[in-house]
Formats: structure tokens, sequence, C-alpha cells
């Protein structure tokens, strides 16, 4: 191209998409304004009257690795290449990034449980974090049985605590059982600060969930006795 003026405004444009794209806050976006300016600088010395084939090489190099580094990020944030199975379960795990919840996956496994098969022991230790898919799951601890409705988490607070098993599990009806091994899981989360916190915030949420369809709302809502005593104080 013998015209000087676009040739140079190319290379302006592509300044101004690399001064943009390091003045954002968001790395995606900051990548691809970089990438547009790196491919305003390949074509402006592919258009000179004698090209530098070097310098667009170059720039076409860092524009792959920015490339690659673009679709890191999508996996990081979006379910995008995600089976239907996958995003199905991903909808359990809602407070993990579909980055963080791809990198657990590879530590999942699935099975299918028969009725009456326990899933943990009263007293004993617990191995796996367990999303268990079933309609009905059976809880007896100290003697006493109750039911909650699944999808549900199971061993969440044998893998907090350290503590062997509160209560049998059972299903019932069968099921499926998504299983996470404890300790590969607890060690991914040493090495993730926000993973661990992620996984916290999701066991918080399950148990709260829990609670909530536990207790009866006329004993939730009777005042607890530290309260009653210290009325009492306050009027006396």
């Amino acid at each position: 191209m013998e015209d000087p003026i676009l040739i140079s405004a190319i290379l302006v444009a592509g300044l101004v998409f690399k001064f943009a794209g390091f003045a954002v806050r968001d790395e995606l976006l900051l990548r691809v304004l970089v990438m547009t300016g790196l491919g305003c600088d390949a074509l402006f010395y592919a258009l000179r009257p004698e090209p530098v084939i070097q310098s667009v090489f170059t720039n076409g190099l860092l524009i792959a690795v920015n490339l690659a580094f673009v679709a890191l990020i999508l996996t990081e944030r979006t379910t995008w290449g995600m089976s239907a199975e996958d995003r199905r379960l991903y909808a359990h795990f809602r407070t993990l990034t579909p980055g963080q919840f791809r990198r657990l996956g590879r530590l999942m496994r699935r099975e299918t449980v028969t009725a009456g098969t326990p899933l943990a022991l009263e007293g004993k230790p617990v191995d796996d974090l367990m999303l268990v898919f079933s309609d009905r799951i059976e809880i007896e601890k100290q003697g006493a049985a109750f039911p909650i409705a699944g999808p549900a988490f199971v061993g969440e607070i044998a893998f907090l605590t350290g503590n062997p098993s509160s209560a049998r599990v059972t299903l019932p009806e069968g099921g499926t059982v998504v299983r996470l091994p404890m300790g590969p899981l607890k060690a991914r989360m040493a090495r993730s600060p926000a993973l661990s916190n992620a996984m916290v915030a999701l066991f918080g949420q399950e148990l709260a969930r829990k609670v909530a369809d536990s207790v009866p709302m006329d004993r939730a809502a009777m005042p607890r006795i530290g309260a009653v005593a210290d009325g009492a104080e306050r009027r006396a």
C-alpha cells in the first residue's frame, strides 16, 4: 500500500486499542483489546511499501498467545463446552466458578446405589463428600430416623470437622451418587484459597437449607434460654 497516511492511521489505531486494553481491569476485555491492537500492528508492518515480515510474525505470535489465554478465561467463566449432564451437575455447585467446577470434575465419580445401601455409618469415618440424587434420603441418628429430600450433599459435616459420621445415611429407593474423595479435595482447597472459600460457602448454604427443612417452625420460634435469662435480668 502506498498511502502513508492510511498506514500511519492503522498504527495509531493499534496504539489506541492497546492503551484502552491496559486501562481496563477486566482481563478478558484487556486481552481482546490488546489482540486488536497487535492485529493493527501486524497489518501496519504487512502493508508497508517494504513489508517487515519479522514484525508481522512476532505480532501474529503474540496474538496467538493471547487467544489461548482468552480461551482459558472463557472456560473459567462460562459453561461453554460442558455437556448437558455436566451443566445439570454444576447447578448444584452454585458457589463455584465453571473453571473451579471443571477442575473438581476430574475427581468426581458417579455410581448407582441400590435401595438400602448405606452411604455413611454413624460413628464411622467418611471417605467421600457425596452429592446424592434421590427423592428420599434416610438419616438415622441415635436411634431416631428422619428423611430429607434430595438432591442433597452427604458428608459435609464430617468434611468440615474431620470427625466420623454423625448419622447413618441410606437411600430407601436407591439413587445416583456423585463422589468426591475427601483427601484430594482437601489438598486442592489447601492450594487454592478461592476454591476453599467457594466450597465453604457451598457447605454453609447446604447446612442452612437442611436446618430450615428439618427444624419445626414452632420450635424455631421459641426464644432461646439465654435470651430469656437476659430479658429477665433487664426487667429486674
